[in-house]
């Protein structure tokens, strides 16, 4: 029974990391759609939700100020619950356009965006994170992708700015290239996923979110998708952030992450079944729940092992690297709490593996267990 717990676990977990990527990427080259791009300039509304910015929101509307696109087609809209000096700077800015949307009560992002997305005149809807710097042509990179009446919404690539000098970030530059080789590949077929609350637009009439206080721009995509339009992914429509490089922020955002989206994935999958969207329901089970339930088929093939690892020699051997693999990564984890950003990448690596699968851990067990807060926390 352990051998067999063993092998189906450690298949599961090729299939996550490695077997999905391939498949996806050879489903791209064969069944590759057209798609239609042209220079338009539709009306943009730029909508920035704002809790407590102030340290970055007057960098983020002198870059939106900047951008390359036609004054009179661009609204800038700020969304706002902060309760420091956001508004007042926000404020500043009005007699050059930029719109404040203030709210007293904290209510959570989504509700945020439910309650500003009326008020706005946009006829795309770009939703970008105050901390993310645009490069001046992204606009027009993201909706010139909208000459094809089938695509509902288009992601752009954030870009990781910080040297990769943590294991958060070297973590997440790799991480990112690879979620970047997924969305090249599931765009061709006009089905990308992963949408990024840095860079992402969708046709105003597609703005659908599950009720007032769900519609992340992960649940956004899917939605658009399983009402039958496309969503692609725009390489050159650039957004750049700064990762965490502290392990605790990053650990408590991707928790809170996980236990929002675990939940509404199988809200999502319910709503798949009428019409049936097979490849959106696999899409998602094999991008994402299964990927947040990795650390379970970890654990599974580690315990399993425990139990034949002396039937043949190789068995012991794996069992032995994945005890030095943990211990490297724990050891790197301890270290860097300690203040140590300087990792070597031997260590790196490792810890960014724990504590990714550290974060999948808790937070589909809050999923499953808590009721979930709608406001987020800021954690960067």
């Amino acid at each position: 029974m352990a051998n067999l717990v063993f092998w189906i676990s450690l298949g599961v977990l090729v299939y996550i990391y490695f077997g999905y990527i391939v498949i996806c990427v050879v489903l791209g080259v064969i069944f590759k759609k057209q798609r239609k791009q042209e220079d338009i300039l539709p009306g943009v509304t730029l909508l920035i939700p704002a809790f407590n910015e102030e340290a970055v929101i007057r960098q983020k509307i002198e870059n939106s100020l900047g951008l390359d696109y036609p004054k009179e087609k661009i609204e800038i809209v700020v969304a706002s619950e902060s309760q420091d000096k956001t508004n007042a700077i926000v404020a500043e800015y009005a007699s050059q356009g930029i719109i404040l949307c203030s709210y007293d009560r904290r209510q959570g992002k989504s509700r945020m965006m439910f309650l500003t997305i009326p008020k706005t005149k946009g006829e795309i809807i770009v939703f970008s994170d105050a901390n993310a710097i645009f490069k001046p042509d992204a606009l027009k990179k993201l909706v010139r992708n909208f000459a094809d009446n089938h695509i509902g919404g288009v992601l752009g690539k954030l870009v990781i700015s910080n040297a990769p000098d943590s294991a958060v970030s070297t973590g997440e530059s790799i991480y990112k290239k690879y979620e970047g080789i997924l969305r090249k590949y599931n765009s061709y077929l006009h089905s990308a996923l992963g949408a990024d609350g840095s860079i992402f637009s969708i046709r105003r009439e597609l703005y659908l979110p599950i009720n007032p206080d769900r519609g992340d721009d992960f649940e956004l995509a899917i939605r658009i998708l399983a009402k039958g339009y496309g969503v692609v992914f725009e390489p050159e429509a650039l957004s750049y952030e700064q990762a965490s490089v502290v392990l605790a922020s990053e650990v408590k955002r991707k928790i809170r992450i996980v236990s929002w989206f675990f939940k509404s994935s199988f809200i999502l999958l319910k709503e798949m079944l009428q019409p049936l969207r097979c490849f959106l329901i696999w899409q998602v089970i094999s991008h994402k729940l299964l990927r947040w339930l990795s650390p379970y088929f970890l654990l599974a093939v580690f315990f399993s092992n425990l139990f034949f690892s002396d039937a043949q020699p190789g068995y012991r051997i794996f069992l032995y690297g994945q005890c030095l693999f943990y211990l490297v990564a724990v050891c790197g984890w301890v270290y860097a709490d300690k203040g140590k950003r300087h990792l070597p990448l031997f260590l790196k690596l490792p810890v960014y593996f724990l504590m990714f699968n550290y974060a999948f851990l808790l937070g589909t067990l809050q999923g499953i267990f808590l009721k979930q807060k709608p406001a987020w926390e800021k954690v960067r």
